[in-house]
């Protein structure tokens, strides 16, 4: 079957970039020569590109099964998979063709959709040597640096959540491939994660160089192009490629051995160059929004959190009692929902719909027992708000306090443990009102202190660390969640550690089926909640 003039997303994803309003023959793969003669068409696609991806990487499809995985969010629904993702004990991903709920079935064929259509403006410039002009002045530069950034964070989800894709650049001849019999087959492109992300690396170091090398500025009062709401320099878009380079190099590890290998050195310097203050692009609705954000706070009667809630395995550690070593305890068809008492300010403890800074407390049991009773949580989000605000305004999606968390964690590993407890302390007093941490561990005599081990122990700096991490990161970014929990080794065992190529895909291919987890290759091995990763050398780490 031949596809001449296809991308490879054009053969797996279909009708995506139609989206994108454009003028083309076919919305699949928007006609390179139309498309290399108007400039403007082809800043277009380039400035759009943000926005498609945005509204994926912050969609409830993958975000809210993929929370519900790292026991960050819990949820009584099966929508978006959030239920048969997160059931203990944990099922392998369902991967057939037409799979309902399917968490991972819709990012895969985005991303890829999205990095062609940037392909298709990239290979226009760097082709047919397109120039694009604006006022008199060419602005050719920003998009090029802008489209290789999109082509970089897209093949860096690609990385983090599937164990295998393809790598697709403005360099590849599309005109040359198959599903069989050809010049090049389509199936004999897959590579591993590893090759994907070291790809999606060079793409934002290229992305790098090039704003480095160009003054100009992304607009940011265009909705639906560039990064809506923000305005950026050329320096501070640079600084922005830094971040997300830093969050691909550690987040696709997929164990704790992987996540130790990191080059932590190399990480700290991209977050020392990286940004100063949240990345919070602004939503307006259709345009831009995080559906994520919406369902992880919604609120649509008097009964907040009603779609999903905190799981205990976050707030739990934060307990002065022993009531969460109780239910951690207690099998998870068993559980029930309990009140904690803790002086985390960020944390909600005295009455019904009490609400501290992050986390309020409501009782009420709003999903069915037989759903299991191990998802109910009395425990509701609302630090980012709720009803309409997750459609206009500021969306963090990478905050300050993600990327001093995650440089604390690689000056741990590095042996610098007074230096990452000074970043651990800037939330964890500001916002938590706790005492500050040391590199002795947590302070305070168990069990009033937090963190606490399940051994009821204080916990140590890295406790601190994983603590303080996992609480400011709810309903930021549920990959960073995932990545976070995998990469610790705190999934629940047999959790999918990444998805397989959806199964309409392997079909389309003629591959045979797989799947992941469950039991399957690509699970979670048994967690160790309290151990700390080899190598790190702190008091209170066995």
């Amino acid at each position: 079957m031949q596809s001449r003039g296809l991308t490879v997303v054009g053969i797996l994803s279909l009708g995506v970039l139609a989206c994108q309003d454009l003028d083309v023959t076919n919305p699949n793969n928007p006609d390179r020569e139309v498309v290399s003669g108007s400039p403007s068409d082809v800043e277009a696609l380039i400035s759009s590109s943000f926005r498609l991806w945005f509204n994926r990487a912050q969609s409830n499809t993958p975000s809210l099964a993929l929370s519900t995985m790292a026991d960050e969010l819990t949820s009584g629904f099966f929508d978006f998979g959030t239920q048969e993702m997160s059931r203990e004990p944990r099922q392998a991903v369902n991967n057939a063709p037409n799979a309902p709920n399917s968490p991972h079935t819709a990012p895969f064929g985005t991303y890829y959709s999205v990095i062609a259509g940037v392909n298709s403006g990239l290979r226009a410039i760097t082709e047919h040597g397109l120039r694009i002009t604006v006022g008199g002045e060419d602005v050719t530069m920003r998009a090029y640096a802008f489209g290789k950034f999109v082509q970089g964070i897209s093949h860096g989800q690609i990385a983090i959540l599937y164990d295998q894709g393809w790598v697709h650049s403005e360099s590849m001849d599309v005109d040359t491939l198959n599903f069989g019999g050809g010049s090049t087959v389509v199936r004999d492109l897959l590579r591993p994660y590893t090759v994907i992300r070291d790809s999606a690396i060079a793409q934002l170091e290229a992305a790098l160089e090039a704003a480095a090398a160009n003054d100009f500025t992304l607009p940011g009062n265009r909705p639906g192009e560039w990064i809506p709401g923000i305005t950026m320099s050329s320096d501070e878009f640079v600084r922005l490629i830094h971040t997300y380079i830093a969050r691909i190099m550690v987040y696709t590890a997929r164990s704790p051995e992987e996540r130790a290998a990191v080059d932590w050195g190399k990480v700290i310097t991209h977050i020392e160059n990286g940004i100063t203050e949240d990345f919070a692009p602004v939503g307006s609705p259709g345009i831009l929004q995080s559906t994520y954000k919406q369902l992880s706070a919604r609120q649509r009667t008097v009964t907040p959190g009603d779609f999903a809630r905190v799981d205990y395995m976050v707030v739990g550690p934060a307990d002065t009692t022993d009531a969460f070593i109780q239910w951690f305890n207690t099998p998870w068809d068993q559980r029930q929902p309990f009140r904690i008492m803790t002086p985390d300010a960020r944390i909600g403890t005295n009455h019904t719909d009490d609400r501290g800074l992050y986390v309020g407390y409501h009782e009420a049991n709003i999903w069915a027992a037989d759903r299991g009773t191990g998802q109910r949580t009395y425990y509701f989000f609302h630090r980012l708000g709720r009803l309409e605000s997750w459609r206009t305004g500021p969306l963090p999606i990478v905050t300050v306090a993600e990327m001093d968390l995650l440089r604390a964690e690689g000056l741990i590993r590095l042996g610098r443990a007074a230096e990452a407890a000074d970043l651990i302390n800037k939330t964890r007093v500001a916002n938590g009102n706790l005492p500050p941490v040391t590199v002795d561990g947590v302070p305070g005599t168990a069990p009033a202190c937090v963190p606490r081990k399940l051994n009821g122990e204080c916990g140590s700096l890295w406790h601190a660390l994983r603590y303080e991490k996992r609480i400011e990161g709810i309903g930021v970014d549920a990959t960073a969640s995932f990545a976070d929990a995998r990469g610790w080794g705190i999934l629940v065992v047999n959790t999918p550690v990444h998805f397989p190529i959806p199964g309409n895909q392997l079909q389309l291919l003629q591959e045979p089926p797989y799947t992941t987890g469950g039991g399957h290759g690509g699970s979670a091995p048994p967690p160790d909640y309290d151990r700390c990763p080899a190598g790190i050398s702190v008091a209170g780490c066995s």
